[in-house]
């Protein structure tokens, strides 16, 4: 399961319990919008955090070497 998938059942889920939550009066519509943005700020910190989780520097003196290959930040090309 990508990222993508992840998070647009964990948004669906969300707007879900939002839309009971302001039919029942427990909330207003601008509540849920606010707690859904920071939820969705938490999530996206947190995936970010697990899937960088088992990887490892790479060490400045082979990152120099010049036939070790380098990717751009920017365009993902490998140079």
């Amino acid at each position: 399961m990508t990222s993508d998938s992840v998070w647009q059942i964990v948004r669906y889920l969300l707007i879900a319990a939002g839309s009971f939550a302001t039919g029942k009066g427990w909330v207003t519509a601008d509540q849920v919008t606010s707690i859904i943005g920071a939820i969705g700020t938490l999530f996206t910190v947190a995936w970010g955090l697990y899937v960088k989780a088992d990887t490892k520097a790479v060490r400045s003196a082979t990152a120099a070497r010049p036939d070790v290959p380098t990717v751009s930040a920017a365009t993902g090309a490998v140079k």
